[in-house]
């Protein structure tokens, strides 16, 4: 059975229990917001003597993050300068034209040469009794000489005209030479006499002995016995054959009086 007591201390237990979470449940007053802390100066203060300098709020903060201007690296010196690119030319690698003098004149070297050819000759015609008598045949009734040259030691001393043909055999160098060992040396180009289109060259060089106090007879034969210009057109089918022979025979001769 309840007293009343009892009933008095169940019922305030029962008031507090509801009462309870709602006291937690409100904010603190007293204070307020708390107030923010004032900025930090961005001069920094005098020290006094003996002190450290107080740091500012731009030494504390360290390198920016929000994208300002990087420090740019100073360009490497060199002597004189900053250093070159190794793409930059160098001063003398395009260096600039040089005077090469007066153009030269080949027509008066080729007459210098020519005047001491005939020098050369004119002495060794006093010098030796040996000679040299060249002479030039051609044959081929289907072709035509475009260009014939005849040289001895590398010097040029026959040039066919225009037209030049020699059924018989033809002299074209008759000199005193030396003894001994000399190069005669032929440069023969032929065209087709029915299609000039047709061409064919050659050059042959041979090595022929001349015997003291003897003359050579050398006896060049240029034969041409191509069928390209008659043939190929029509049946396509055809051939070169230029040839160059040389035949030589030496037999004694005088004495000079």
């Amino acid at each position: 059975m309840l007293t009343p007591r009892r009933l008095l201390f169940a019922t305030g237990l029962a008031a507090f229990t509801f009462a309870l979470p709602f006291a937690f449940a409100q904010p603190k007053r007293g204070g307020g917001a708390a107030k923010p802390k004032p900025a930090a100066s961005a001069t920094a203060k005098p020290a006094k003597d003996g002190e450290a300098p107080t740091p500012t709020a731009e030494s504390d903060a360290g390198p920016s993050d929000d994208g300002g201007d990087l420090p740019v690296a100073k360009p490497e010196t060199w002597e004189g300068g900053i250093k070159p690119s190794p793409l930059t030319p160098q001063p003398n690698e395009y260096p600039g034209a040089v005077d090469g003098g007066a153009p030269l004149d080949y027509d008066r070297i080729l007459a210098d040469i020519a005047a001491l050819r005939a020098r050369v000759a004119a002495a060794s015609q006093n010098l030796y009794l040996s000679r040299i008598a060249i002479s030039v045949q051609s044959e081929g009734s289907d072709s035509r000489i475009a260009r014939l040259t005849v040289s001895l030691d590398d010097g040029v001393v026959f040039t066919a005209p225009q037209g030049f043909r020699a059924d018989d055999a033809k002299a074209v160098y008759d000199h005193a030479v030396s003894p001994g060992r000399h190069a005669v040396t032929v440069e023969a180009e032929r065209k087709d006499a029915k299609d000039e289109s047709f061409r064919s060259a050659q050059r042959s060089r041979f090595i022929v002995d001349v015997p003291k106090d003897q003359v050579l007879k050398v006896e060049l034969r240029v034969s041409d016995d191509s069928t390209m210009g008659a043939d190929f057109p029509g049946d396509k089918s055809g051939r070169y054959d230029l040839r160059v022979r040389l035949r030589a025979k030496a037999s004694p001769v005088g004495k000079a009086p």
